[in-house]
């Protein structure tokens, strides 16, 4: 019982960074129609601009002495005095690296939200009015450009970044069994959550989101209701790559950067797939159930066979629901 609860919780951590990353795909499509295939690309991107800010600039000559380690007085003498495997030493070891983490986040996001919007203003809005099937060949193009790119500007071998939370070890009973978490792991799903549910609510509840529900729906009627939706577009992808960028600061800090990251958008497409391209709340049932699926397996059957879950699941799904859990079904005359 208490390495079932212990995968299932390490499967929730990791399902909630799959519903990070997966609602830029929603985003998109829900604005667009269309299924962006080099999403993981853009949290590749995001990885390596959070490794430039927060570890290359920071060793940079002309970079100050505090950015790089940000150690005062009363830092140092009360870390001196606790433990290596001090909670409260661990705590102080992240505020050390809190500059460069903070450098390291708004740099991914401000670049990421750029080239999102470099994107969309060069390679997608001049395909607006033409087909969809166009725009989504683009976008597996687009994969081999990114990825290109990447490893012409950084090298391609794996580096380490510092995390976004306190990796202090956490310990609790539950039903009669130890848990072992790491807080950076817990901080990490609370960020994923925390960013998920402030994107659906923004969806829901304000201009711009009725904005983005409009244009998927018809963007002809959209237009004449006064809705630019270029703009929409726009703002789909800028929100699709800044998410990416928080995804993959996330991924750097557990994985390290390389090239490799761009693969976690493949497995996440086809958790979108399954809990359907159009809905939140399917696409977030897709990926926690995919998350601890992933995690059992990998208890049960090693790691080895982890990573085809999310490809067996949607198999399944979509043989008995061809347009996802809660996807809507789309109808069309001829």
């Amino acid at each position: 019982m208490g390495q079932f609860l212990q995968f299932a919780l390490n499967g929730l951590m990791s399902g909630a960074i799959y519903a990070l990353i997966a609602v830029g795909l929603v985003s998109v499509f829900k604005a667009t129609r269309v299924v962006n295939f080099a999403h993981g690309y853009l949290i590749m991107f995001g990885a390596y601009f959070y490794f430039t800010f927060a570890v290359l600039v920071p060793q940079a000559a002309w970079a100050p002495e505090w950015l790089q380690s940000w150690r005062p007085d009363w830092m140092v003498e009360m870390r001196a005095d606790l433990p290596m495997f001090s909670p409260l030493a661990a705590v102080l070891d992240w505020m050390a690296n809190l500059p460069r983490i903070l450098l390291g986040l708004a740099g991914a996001l401000i670049c990421n939200a750029l080239l999102g919007m470099l994107i969309e203003r060069t390679l997608m809005r001049p395909l607006m009015g033409q087909s969809v099937f166009a725009m989504i060949m683009l976008t597996v193009g687009l994969i081999s450009i990114l990825s290109g790119t990447a490893q012409l500007i950084w090298t391609s071998d794996a580096a380490f970044v510092p995390a976004l939370a306190p990796n202090t070890p956490i310990r609790f009973e539950m039903f009669g069994a130890t848990i072992f978490l790491f807080g950076a792991d817990l901080a990490n799903m609370l960020i994923a959550l925390a960013i998920f549910a402030g994107i659906v609510a923004m969806v829901r509840y304000t201009r711009s989101g009725v904005a983005i529900r409009a244009t998927a729906e018809d963007q002809s009627t959209a237009y004449s209701m006064g809705i630019s939706v270029p703009r929409v577009f726009s703002r789909a992808w800028v929100l699709a790559s800044t998410t990416g960028a928080v995804a993959g600061a996330i991924l750097a800090t557990r994985n390290g950067v390389s090239p490799a990251l761009g693969l976690f958008g493949f497995s996440v497409l086809a958790i979108v797939l399954m809990g359907g391209l159009d809905s939140y709340l399917g696409v977030f049932i897709a990926a926690m159930a995919v998350g601890v699926l992933e995690a059992l397996t990998q208890w049960q059957l090693g790691g080895e066979w982890a990573g085809i879950v999310p490809y067996v699941a949607v198999l399944i799904v979509i043989l008995i629901r061809p347009h996802g859990l809660l996807g809507s079904k789309e109808i069309e005359r001829i």
